[in-house]
């Protein structure tokens, strides 16, 4: 996938080339006119709109008249699409400028009470008003903000809704959007001995908490659901006290607070939890004390680098609750969740991150999901759906993530997830969803890969940018290839098949909880010092908690592998792949290092033989390939890492694929 951004201008004579807007963000509806207004000096404007998929899809010119003039781009398009354009005059350049825009198909959030798709607004923080219209163009229908309580108690008992909440609610109402809010942070009243960030840990304080919830409710008829404090778990916006006992303190908060709320509004959702990640460890601690009663909704932020897995996490937090809970489930809501993004050159990865977690976290029952921020802003430039005001390329417009957004909410809007067919490797997906009599297919895979669909009638294929065509089956079977981008298909897909794919093994979308499943199985092998490693001495993990985070395989507490990551400790971490075939491969993958410690070994043994090793010193990566590895029907190959000196700071990302030649 090619993704045009950040291209480098050849630098021109200066001119006075304004690209303007003739709708904010330049999001358009394909009921209306995509048009771009422009002013200049120049003779001649020329422009060359591009899809997200790198495709030129038109070029154009337009004589400018008493210096403006109207670029109108292809009709009937839909999707994301970049806008370059070049000012002339008397044939040599004077200014180049470029702009983004998306074409959407219709929708109203006014109807979509029940949608699961929401995102975090910026609203409390003087975030524009500007941005909830846009959101809900794009189908968003919920919005998480904040209303925070030194703001709001002005003094004990004493309340206010200063104008930067009441007008972000307004506009938010406006357009139909319904808000999640987040009860945070100190009051200086109320345990404030260390600061902004001290968590309530007297009977006062968590009294006073509990009593500013209850009246932000009272104050606010439209809002259904809060949730108490924001990431708990980990060290960012919690100090004092109740940092020595967390689960403790939290749910001494959560139920004071619980009782509060829901004598004001018994109809108001309480959402607990708010971790980063998942946090299995933390979130069994709690239920353990005892909060289960006093929650309706558990909060997660499922942060990761890769989608691949959070549909595994998520299903045992559904089992760990329903432990907890006398085996019935309770709702999940993902209420942050997005791809880190550190330039405008990642933002074409941030929407396929997207368009696959989506549909993977909806196979978990996740209830609500509020994607990550809005809109760019001064702590997360390149992170948001749409642009900042003072984008180069135009104020609040549309990042590709945004489109792929919209087209989800589309797609799946009202979608029961059925079940993932069988029959394919782990790299290629390729689940199932109902709405009524209506069948969505979503689809894709970790390679480009051809895959074999089986069904009785024509097809609708639509890609993740919203762009639709029909394809018929031959003799009963349709013929797609699959890559990294989903594909939404429309139909009544009755199998799913690969057999023509060369991937025979992928650690990443093969990970999960039972111990040989995709053929892989994690493990650590004593050796002695300096010993040659044996294969034999491979001793299985077991799946647990570690140390208040996500589930993963642990042998102890330091000494564990997850989807991407393996931390030796005196004992080697083990991933290991046992091949069901005879075939010539290759061994590809990455491994990197983070900061601090004395490194580490890391090698990869076939049948205990070492066909790859190094030694990764801190702040090293390598992506490394190994070609013409012979292997046999059960052979097993393993990817080890063990401590070059010691294991402190040895989390080590490996991550392996197993191509046939």
């Amino acid at each position: 996938m090619t993704f045009l951004v950040g291209v480098l201008l050849t630098p021109v004579a200066q001119g006075a080339l304004t690209l303007g807007h003739a709708t904010p963000g330049n999001v358009f509806f394909n009921t209306e006119t995509v048009r771009v207004p422009v002013t200049c000096t120049g003779d001649r404007i020329e422009w060359t709109v591009t899809d997200f998929f790198g495709i030129v899809q038109r070029q154009g010119s337009v004589t400018p008249v008493g210096g403006a003039a109207v670029i109108l781009p292809p009709a009937g398009r839909l999707g994301y699409f970049d806008l370059r354009v070049v000012e002339k005059q008397g044939g040599a350049v004077s200014d180049e400028k470029r702009t983004r825009f998306a074409v959407l198909r219709p929708i109203d959030v006014a109807t979509m009470g029940g949608s699961p798709f929401g995102a975090q607004t910026h609203g409390a923080q003087g975030g524009s008003l500007a941005v909830y219209g846009l959101l809900a163009r794009a189908g968003i229908a919920h919005f998480r903000d904040e209303h925070y309580w030194s703001a709001t108690e002005t003094a004990p008992s004493t309340y206010q809704y200063p104008a930067r909440f009441t007008e972000f609610m307004a506009a938010a109402a406006a357009v139909k959007m319904r808000p999640l809010l987040t009860l945070n942070w100190a009051h200086p009243d109320y345990d404030y001995e260390a600061g902004m960030f001290t968590a309530p840990h007297s009977d006062a304080g968590r009294t006073g908490y509990a009593n500013y919830g209850a009246e932000v409710v009272r104050n606010y008829p439209e809002v259904a659901a809060v949730e108490v404090w924001n990431e708990y778990n980990a060290d960012t916006f919690i100090t004092g006290p109740a940092t020595l006992a967390r689960p403790a303190y939290y749910k001494s908060m959560l139920e004071r607070t619980f009782g509060r709320v829901k004598a004001v509004r018994p109809d108001v959702k309480v959402v607990a939890g708010g971790t980063v990640p998942i946090a299995h460890g933390f979130l069994r601690d709690l239920f353990e004390q005892g909060a289960m009663p006093f929650l309706d909704v558990v909060s997660v932020h499922p942060y990761r680098t890769v989608p691949d897995a959070v549909d595994v996490e998520i299903a045992e937090l559904r089992a760990l609750i329903k432990r907890h809970n006398g085996g019935v489930e309770k709702p999940i809501w993902a209420s942050e969740f997005s791809r880190e993004v550190n330039s405008e050159a990642e933002q074409g990865e941030a929407a396929t991150y997207l368009a696959q977690i989506v549909p993977l976290m909806l196979s978990q029952r996740v209830e609500r999901m509020y994607f990550y921020v809005g809109s760019d802003d001064y702590a997360f430039p390149y992170r948001g759906l749409i642009a900042s005001e003072n984008d180069p390329a135009g104020a609040f417009t549309p990042h590709p993530v945004y489109v792929a957004y919209a087209n989800v909410i589309r797609q799946l809007y009202g979608c029961t997830f059925q079940s993932r067919f069988p029959g394919t490797a782990s790299s290629t997906y390729a689940l199932r969803f109902d709405r009524g009599s209506t069948r969505i297919n979503v689809m894709w895979a970790a390679t480009p890969v051809s895959v074999t669909i089986r069904t009785s009638s024509s097809l609708l294929v639509t890609d993740m940018m919203g762009q639709s065509r029909k394809v018929w089956p031959v003799n009963g079977v349709v013929t797609l290839t699959l890559t990294r981008n989903p594909q939404y298909v429309q139909g009544a897909v009755t199998s799913v098949a690969d057999s023509a794919n060369r991937l025979l093994a992928d650690s990443v979308s093969g990970y999960g909880a039972a111990q040989g499943g995709y053929g892989w199985s994690y493990g650590s092998a004593w050796i002695d010092a300096g010993g040659v490693y044996d294969p034999t001495r491979f001793t299985p993990m077991r799946w647990d908690y570690s140390d208040g985070n996500a589930v993963c395989w642990l042998l102890g507490q330091w000494h564990f592998i997850s989807v991407e990551q393996m931390h030796p400790s005196s004992s080697w971490a083990v991933r290991r792949w046992t091949s069901p075939v005879a075939a010539t491969v290759t061994l590809s993958g990455r491994v990197a290092r983070g900061s601090h410690g004395d490194g580490v070994n890391v090698a990869i043994q076939v049948d205990g033989r070492v066909v790859y090793s190094r030694y990764l010193a801190p702040d090293q990566a390598e992506d490394y390939e190994v070609k013409n590895v012979v292997i046999a029907a059960g052979s097993r190959v393993d990817f080890t890492v063990n401590e070059a000196g010691e294991s402190s700071y040895d989390s080590t990302h490996f991550t392996a694929r197993v191509t046939r030649q």
